[in-house]
């Protein structure tokens, strides 16, 4: 008796012992965005993430931030100065590729002053959204070389003059997550940056976001539906 008594004394000594594992795991997932050391650039994309991060709150879609159980890509399109915001998803399990489309429209301002003390970009909300999603096999992806995405770089990666600006164009960012890391991916008019700079990240990164619009729109899970 003795005996027994005594192994289950250690045995409770040895689970108050073991480490909290999920802790370790929340310690040891990156987030891979650019330093905002010094980088103006980097700033507007911590901004950026905070704002694309809100909308997909309201989509109900997850955090990648926390990670995710298999490899996740969003792909975000907008253009300067327009309420509509496209948002493409792929994601990867077992033996498929499950494909997402969005096209949702944000509240604007009320009046064109601006006045209105409401900001719609920290506080950005949706008023109506249409979405499309298809399963299909990982062959679809097959030919893409998506992998390549974890060596692309953000805008503000990139050595670019102050001196070169552009305004009334359109926007890409990709956001990317499996359960080890995020990567944080922005690019703002990267058509007029790259005919100004000829700087190859920014074409690498176009060609990036016309694989995943090209997956989406072959397989027909696009919607063309307009707001009324």
């Amino acid at each position: 008796m003795r005996f027994v008594f005594n192994l289950i004394i250690l045995i409770i000594f040895l689970l108050s012992c073991k480490e909290d594992t999920s802790k370790f795991k929340d310690r040891s997932f990156k987030i891979l965005i650019p330093d905002t050391t010094n980088n103006n650039r980097a700033k507007g994309d911590w901004d950026d993430l905070r704002y694309r991060s809100e909308l997909e709150s309201q989509l109900g879609l997850k955090d990648l931030k926390k990670g995710v159980d298999s490899l996740e890509i969003r792909l975000w399109y907008d253009f300067s100065f327009s309420n509509m915001q496209e948002l493409y998803i792929l994601r990867f399990k077992d033996t498929n590729c499950i494909v997402s489309y969005f096209k949702m429209y944000l509240k604007q301002l009320d009046d064109e002053s601006g006045s209105n003390s409401w900001n719609p970009y920290k506080d950005p909300i949706i008023d109506s959204s249409f979405s499309k999603t298809f399963t299909f096999s990982k062959n679809v992806c097959e030919y893409q070389n998506l992998d390549s995405i974890w060596f692309l770089k953000s805008q503000s990666d990139l050595q670019i003059s102050d001196n070169i600006g552009f305004t009334d164009c359109d926007s890409y960012v990709i956001a990317i997550a499996n359960n080890r890391q995020m990567k944080y991916l922005r690019h703002v008019c990267s058509s007029s940056y790259y005919e100004k700079t000829k700087l190859k990240p920014i074409f690498d990164f176009e060609v990036f976001c016309s694989r995943i619009t090209s997956i989406a729109l072959h397989n027909k899970v696009v919607i063309v539906k307009q707001k009324q």
